[in-house]
């Protein structure tokens, strides 16, 4: 459990997954295993409205056709019921493209993250702007450039569906 964790079970009622692919969205990127996806129960949007409706908009936003599902092994007191807890849940959260509920003991820890992701990716645009430069004066070493600069696209295009094109 995390450090910030105080037990809501939210991010047990509420558990996004892009449909079709079973990835979970709630910690970045994360597809689930078999065993996983049997833990857990669809929910129709409207069920899923009625737990947390801001935290479904939220979500919703990133990923408009997520689906919502409950973990069967929630108990009324919010505990996990399952003997050994799966890895996708026993960090939870652990990215900093976690998405919690603004309520959540955690989005302070989660902010946090994010916020350094952004200044890491910032820092990599300040790069390839640096390389460019050197691109369009002629230096020498431009071939090697171009490689670099297409590698560091590459690390921000993983998190364009987050908005790292904006960041």
């Amino acid at each position: 459990m995390n450090v910030f964790c105080n037990g809501c079970g939210m991010c047990c009622k509420l558990i996004p997954v892009k449909s079709g692919d079973n990835v979970i969205v709630r910690d970045g990127f994360q597809t689930a295993d078999e065993k996983f996806m049997q833990s857990l129960v669809p929910l129709s949007s409207d069920s899923a409205r009625k737990i947390n409706d801001e935290y479904v908009k939220k979500v919703q936003e990133l990923f408009p056709l997520v689906k919502f599902y409950r973990c069967k092994y929630l108990s009324s007191e919010n505990k996990c019921m399952q003997g050994n807890k799966p890895a996708v849940c026993e960090n939870f959260p652990k990215t900093p493209l976690a998405i919690v509920p603004d309520e959540c003991s955690c989005l302070g820890d989660v902010f946090m993250k994010n916020e350094e992701l952004k200044r890491k990716i910032r820092m990599i645009k300040e790069e390839i702007l640096d390389y460019e430069s050197l691109i369009a004066i002629g230096d020498k070493d431009s071939a090697s450039y171009k490689k670099i600069i297409d590698n560091l696209k590459r690390f921000i295009v993983k998190y364009k569906d987050f908005g790292s094109e904006d960041w």
